[in-house]
């Protein structure tokens, strides 16, 4: 019972920010012991969401920042985000969706279509490089 008293409670709370931007931060890497990423998708009020990935499926460092992105971009989605602000360090990913740099390679096609049309879906989003640190 209490279960489903705390689930009406999120919904209710989702439904008091949705209007406003959400954060989404997202990072990865690909090393030759395999993929990572990380990704904290943020509330108006600053609540975090914090989510590990792993990838057991070979990938290149800027396939794995995309599909960070993908991954917290359908996260939000899911939970009635309708506005949403994401950062990523990849300067490719960044740019490609801004439209300052082509996607030549067919991979990096494929994944900025992708990107594109999950978030048309948003009322508003944008996308920024944040430097590494």
């Amino acid at each position: 019972m209490s279960g489903e008293m705390e689930v009406i409670h999120e919904r209710t709370e989702l439904k008091l920010v949705q209007g406003k931007t959400w954060d989404l931060f997202t990072d990865g890497a690909s090393c030759a012991e395999g993929a990572c990423a990380g990704l904290v998708l943020t509330t108006p009020s600053g609540e975090e969401h914090t989510y590990a990935l792993r990838f057991n499926f070979d990938v290149t460092n800027n396939e794995v920042e995309y599909e960070a992105l993908l991954v917290g971009v359908n996260i939000a989605h899911k939970i009635h985000v309708t506005k949403l602000r994401a950062y990523t360090d990849s300067q490719l990913v960044a740019n490609q969706f801004n439209g300052s740099f082509e996607a030549h390679e067919l991979s990096m096609q494929k994944y900025l279509k992708l990107l594109q049309e999950l978030t048309a879906r948003f009322e508003n989003f944008e996308l920024a490089q944040v430097p590494r640190s």
